[in-house]
């Protein structure tokens, strides 16, 4: 370990003795991919160039990126919860509590509503450090589905038409649309979520992967539309990578360590959490990759890249065993869980 930390140290100082070290942190432009480009001609002309967005580059005193101070102007981003279709519909709000908190903060329109493409990209970028190809993975489905909006409000991205698109079953804190309320935080599935956390103040990886474990046999029983494919899996699990990646701090688990704290405030008051941190280099899909296919094998199984033809059907309706690695079956757990509800 200290060797490999000791490569890291001399390949980051070489790194900035060749390129120097740039004082006004340059940025750089935010752009859709190629074959966004190709679907949606007019997203050629989507770009950020803004110095609000910082770009990390090592310097003597900081050679190995981690996280910095993200100061919030109290002023203008003052803290204000809304829930979705409070005071008579005047504010809307999504099943993402990320995108939520930045509209109870005013990074996004307060109210929710007429929200473009790169107000969201921007937005996520500045305060998260979502790179363009994670930023563009979350919000384009939304605008797509609806054929290209110039804008949309956040309840969009939990509408009966992005299901299984861009809001898939099995959230970790959220109902099935099919069983209900999907917007609002579920407290009993969230209450769940901490208890599988073995110290009760921080969750691995493992841990994260056997609560969705549990959240995919639940929805099995109570979903009577239940489908789960490799494109849900992948949804499904990267709400917790996004935790991780987004809250993640130095802690008993590594740098990247989620505390119950932080979800606490993210979750239960859709706020960024005391003392926020911002990452410092920009959270792309090969990362968030990394820590899905880390929680699936845990499970014991594998998400298909490509998709498959007919994902969601077939033998490919639901990819994920209902016994996983090391577990005993337990149809009575689900059974009373079922009840409880």
């Amino acid at each position: 370990m200290q060797k490999l930390t000791l490569f890291l140290l001399i390949s980051s100082l070489l790194f900035a003795l060749a390129y120097g070290y740039p004082q006004n942190h340059p940025t750089r432009p935010i752009r859709p991919s190629a074959a966004d480009i190709a679907k949606c001609p007019h997203l050629s002309s989507v770009h950020i160039d803004d110095p609000d967005i910082p770009e990390w580059h090592p310097t003597p005193k900081n050679p190995l990126a981690g996280r910095a101070p993200f100061l919030i102007n109290e002023t203008t981003n003052y803290y204000e919860y809304h829930a979705h279709n409070s005071s008579g519909g005047a504010y809307k709000r999504s099943s993402c509590p990320a995108l939520n908190a930045l509209a109870n903060r005013g990074y996004l329109p307060r109210s929710g509503k007429d929200i473009t493409i790169m107000q969201f990209v921007r937005t996520i970028r500045m305060v998260y450090n979502f790179a363009e190809d994670n930023a563009f993975i979350v919000v384009l489905p939304a605008f797509a589905v609806n054929n290209m909006p110039s804008s949309i409000n956040l309840d969009a991205f939990n509408a009966p038409n992005v299901q299984h698109v861009t809001n898939f079953p099995t959230s970790p804190c959220r109902s099935d649309i099919e069983l209900g309320d999907n917007i609002n935080l579920n407290r009993t599935l969230y209450k769940s979520f901490l208890s599988f956390s073995s110290d009760g103040e921080t969750w691995t990886v493992e841990e994260m992967a056997r609560h969705h474990h549990l959240r995919h046999n639940q929805s099995l029983a109570l979903n009577p539309k239940f489908r789960f494919g490799n494109r849900d899996a992948f949804g499904t699990l990267a709400q917790y990578a996004n935790l991780l990646a987004v809250l993640g701090r130095p802690g008993k688990h590594g740098p990247l360590t989620l505390h119950v704290s932080d979800v606490n405030t993210f979750m239960l008051k859709e706020d960024l959490p005391k003392d926020y941190m911002r990452r410092e280099l920009p959270y792309y899909n090969v990362e968030a990759s990394a820590y899905i296919d880390r929680m699936s094998a845990h499970i014991g199984f594998t998400i298909m890249r490509p998709l498959p033809e007919g994902d969601g059907t077939g033998k490919w309706k639901d990819v994920e065993p209902t016994q996983a690695l090391g577990e005993k079956p337990c149809r009575k757990c689900r059974k009373g869980y079922a009840e409880e509800l």
